[in-house]
């Protein structure tokens, strides 16, 4: 036996190198949904209850993007559909982690925040969430971050998609107009091959589309491109802005927050607050940072940026009497990102559907529909709400070029005025 060890060595200590390097381990399935956020989530649970083999890659440690490691868990008020219903009856079933809230603050000068948080003392139901602000009652869905992460996990397992978390997408190869496989590296270094009949780019910011060489879009669009009566004459680099959310508590003895040097001491009409109970509340800032400069300097600087002006914010927030008995608990892991690439798809969404409303438009391949306000923050805002629901036809979801790629996420097929209504 002795005169095989040496090979035998040799064998494991190259093994344990290939791993170390990297070597690929290739998988297939029907469908490869790339993003795990709210888009991720739907995609990725659609096709796997219409039967199809699944595999969804998410870079972050936890499912819901935006929705849950951005602290943006709060859902406001419109249409709603039969997931998030489902969402929300698997959360009221765990205690304290949902509730529906009403709008307990408005806004006004010498208070300039709004609040909702969950009460014993609302009659409030589900349904009454589903009614757009101004046109009944203003509540919204509010829940805890982590439980909603854990809730999208256990139905998409349930429905038998495979999740890789901390998992990266890099690269894909392509054939003509397929996508035929795409490569992603684990939490170990390990990288993945996946090949799929299907891909579905969730990433946000078209990362997927992106890299096959998909057109983009990025900025506002001139008038002349869509025809849109609010459009500027001439394009823009101009994004919507970058939140950081943060978490605040109740204290016996509260800490008081300290500013970082140089940072603004003073933010304005900027603070939206919600929370379960009000013992606990997620402050969301609305616009601490210009888009344009997570594009320019990229994630590391714009979240040092954003980190430093969310701490100057609650400073700021703290010196209001209603947030005196709060300490800072603690701070989202990812920035609020509400527009960046969007993706050139058969059709564009523009700001004539959203003023058309439903009766209006012509489309046969309506698939969702919404009605949120034209939504900009930052240089560009002022829109006004649009008058009734809108819908989102199918052809949004198709990049131009592939037969076998969608694109599910708020890098889809929308001008920058419409993005800020349905991103």
């Amino acid at each position: 036996y002795f005169r095989y060890l040496p090979a035998v060595i040799a064998g494991l200590l190259a093994s344990s190198l290939s791993l170390a390097a990297g070597v690929s381990e290739q998988t297939a399935c029907d469908v490869c949904v790339v993003g795990g956020g709210s888009g991720g989530f739907g995609a990725a649970l659609s096709a796997a209850r219409a039967g199809a083999k699944v595999i969804l890659v998410e870079k972050q440690s936890m499912l819901g993007g935006t929705s849950t490691s951005a602290f943006v868990t709060n859902w406001e008020p419109g249409p709603g559909c039969s997931f998030a219903r489902e969402l929300y009856g698997r959360l009221t079933g765990k205690g304290g982690v949902v509730a529906i809230a009403p709008r307990v603050h408005r806004y006004k000068s010498s208070e300039p925040y709004g609040l909702s948080y969950g009460t014993h003392k609302s009659d409030l139901v589900y349904d009454d969430t589903l009614r757009r602000a101004g046109k009944g009652r203003k509540c919204s869905v509010v829940m805890k971050p982590e439980a909603l992460a854990e809730a999208m996990g256990a139905m998409l397992k349930k429905a038998g998609v495979r999740i890789l978390l901390q998992t990266t997408f890099r690269t894909a190869e392509t054939s003509g107009r397929t996508v035929r496989s795409i490569h992603a590296t684990g939490p170990d270094g390990r990288r993945t091959t996946i090949v799929a009949k299907v891909f579905i780019d969730s990433t946000g910011g078209a990362r997927l589309c992106r890299a096959v060489g998909c057109e983009t879009m990025l900025g506002s669009d001139p008038r002349s491109r869509f025809d849109e009566p609010s459009a500027p004459e001439k394009s823009a680099r101009v994004l919507n802005a970058i939140s950081l959310c943060y978490r605040i508590q109740k204290a016996s003895e509260p800490k008081r927050a300290e500013a970082p040097a140089g940072e603004v001491g003073s933010f304005g009409k900027t603070a939206f607050v919600s929370g379960v109970s009000e013992r606990e509340l997620i402050v969301n800032p609305l616009g601490l940072v210009a888009g344009a400069v997570l594009v320019d300097k990229g994630y590391p600087h714009t979240m040092a940026l954003a980190r430093r002006r969310a701490l100057a914010h609650w400073r700021w927030l703290q010196g209001y009497p209603y947030f005196k008995s709060y300490e800072l608990k603690d701070i989202a892991p990812r920035l609020g990102i509400r527009e960046s690439y969007r993706t050139v798809t058969e059709y564009i969404l523009t700001q004539r559907d959203l003023v058309a409303g439903l009766s209006g438009q012509k489309h046969t391949d309506i698939i969702a529909i919404a009605d949120h306000p034209m939504d900009t923050h930052g240089r560009g805002g002022g829109l006004r709400n649009v008058r009734a629901a809108y819908g989102v036809p199918y052809r949004c979801l198709i990049p131009k070029g592939y037969d076998n790629l969608l694109v599910a996420c708020r890098g889809a097929g929308f001008s920058h005025i419409a993005a800020s209504s349905c991103r």
